[in-house]
């Protein structure tokens, strides 16, 4: 299976990783060249081949596209200026200079390697002048630095990661070295890319189990054996999920009971999304409640209990719902329209075992807390977000208090006139593990 690697960065720096990239039989190169550093996201805006993975020359174009939204960290990767990069640039500015340069402007590079490599080389009688910042800036930024260590005193030698500042200052006369990606660094990149590939790969071969539980009630139950009209709705179910079967190249099994597992992998569900319509189609055709889990594994039978697991979440959501359990046991529930909320099931402690409130519904309310720009959370706000009556929120709160999840933070004035509503946090000492909140 071939992957297409996106080489993004100027001509000479994209054509050296053309040369490296012919070393893997499974990449293929997709030039993306740009003349200046500003023109990267409007180069990758035009480019109509899919990419599959994004490999930058440096870490100010990666950071630019980066924040403009055009690629995941998930899937970018950029070649550091650091290692072979930055030490063969010293012994060239200093191999082919006359003058001793002691005093250097650099920038990009952090400074724990300059640091460290002053220190495992003993280099202490060189001055480094550093520029380091964590993403992206202007390369206007960068010349002014470089200018002002040079007519200071600060600098006799400047090195550069980028093409456009390196051409700046030696328009204007200083001595200057432009640090490029060597190609030692360029090919442990590429390996990583492949290692990245191959896990991916994997993943997605990963088995997977959509289940889907019909929701009858006691009556349906009891009729269900003599009513046709029972056994229609049960045929629009069955052939609504025999299609969805199908889309994703699954096996089907009924197993009883209004309950149905789907069999495929995760690479087929995670191409076609969360399967809002499923659910829709089946309440407005066989006017039926549908309860709809998905699970991930590393063998079958784990991916048929993480479904299992999935399901019950789902029952206890208030609201319509798919939730997918994953092969760490990572939770997500997914509504329509709203952002995917990711958290680990709890693992509560001793003490707090016996809580009246279920383990899925602390979960959901730590991570609907970590979303927030704040840590504290009143019973109306536990009422929204979990769709449910104030008093019964308020319920929730008095059982988390008295088992020591929670701890009261506060008050607030609630609006109008009485008295003001409490306010609560959790507990610094968790006795839970953390939950994520992950857009997605």
């Amino acid at each position: 299976m071939t992957t297409q690697i996106g080489l993004v960065g100027p001509k000479d720096s994209v054509q050296q990783m053309q040369r490296i990239i012919k070393e893997y039989p499974n990449f293929t190169a997709v030039p993306i060249i740009y003349k200046e550093l500003e023109e990267a996201p409007t180069c990758l805006n035009q480019t109509t081949v899919t990419i599959d993975q994004w490999l930058f020359s440096g870490q100010a174009p990666f950071s630019l596209c980066l924040q403009k939204g055009l690629i995941m960290k998930e899937n970018a990767w950029f070649v550091p200026h650091e290692g072979s990069s930055l030490l063969g640039t010293f012994l060239k500015a200093f191999y082919h200079t006359e003058q001793n340069h002691t005093h250097v402007s650099l920038d990009t590079v952090s400074p724990e390697y300059t640091n460290w490599l002053i220190e495992e080389f003993s280099l202490s009688h060189l001055s480094i002048t550093l520029f380091d910042y964590p993403d992206y800036v202007e390369e206007d930024k960068l010349i002014a630095f470089h200018k002002e260590a040079f007519i200071t005193g600060k600098a006799t030698l400047a090195l550069t990661c980028l093409r456009g500042v390196y051409r700046a200052l030696k328009q204007v006369g200083i001595p200057c070295y432009r640090i490029k990606p060597a190609e030692p660094v360029t090919r442990n990149i590429l390996g990583r890319i492949q290692e990245r590939v191959n896990f991916l790969h994997v993943k997605k071969a990963q088995i997977a189990v959509v289940g889907v539980l019909v929701s009858f009630s006691q009556t349906e139950q009891k009729e269900i054996a003599y009513s046709y009209k029972l056994k229609h709705q049960e045929l629009l179910v069955r052939k609504r999920l025999l299609d969805y079967a199908e889309s994703l190249q699954g096996s089907f099994l009924e197993l009883g009971n209004g309950y149905f597992e789907i069999f495929t992998t995760r690479g087929e569900i995670e191409n076609q999304g969360w399967p809002y319509e499923i659910i829709e189609d089946i309440k407005q055709a066989a006017k039926l409640t549908v309860y709809l889990g998905v699970g991930y594994g590393r063998t079958a039978l784990a991916a048929s209990k993480h479904v299992q697991v999935a399901i019950d979440y789902s029952k206890q959501a208030e609201d319509e719902m798919i939730v997918l359990v994953d092969e760490e046991k990572h939770v997500s529930e997914a509504k329509r329209n709203e952002e995917t909320l990711h958290y680990q099931q709890v693992q509560l402690g001793q003490d707090v075992s016996n809580i009246a409130v279920s383990p899925a519904t602390i979960s959901r309310l730590y991570a609907k807390v970590s979303q927030q720009t704040y840590t504290y959370f009143s019973s109306q706000d536990v009422a929204s977000w979990l769709n449910s009556t104030e008093r019964n929120a308020r319920r929730i709160l008095h059982a988390l208090e008295k088992g020591d999840v929670i701890e009261q933070a506060g008050e607030e004035q609630s609006g109008r006139r009485g008295r003001p509503r409490r306010v609560y946090q959790f507990k610094k000492e968790s006795v839970f593990n953390q939950a994520t909140h992950v857009q997605k």
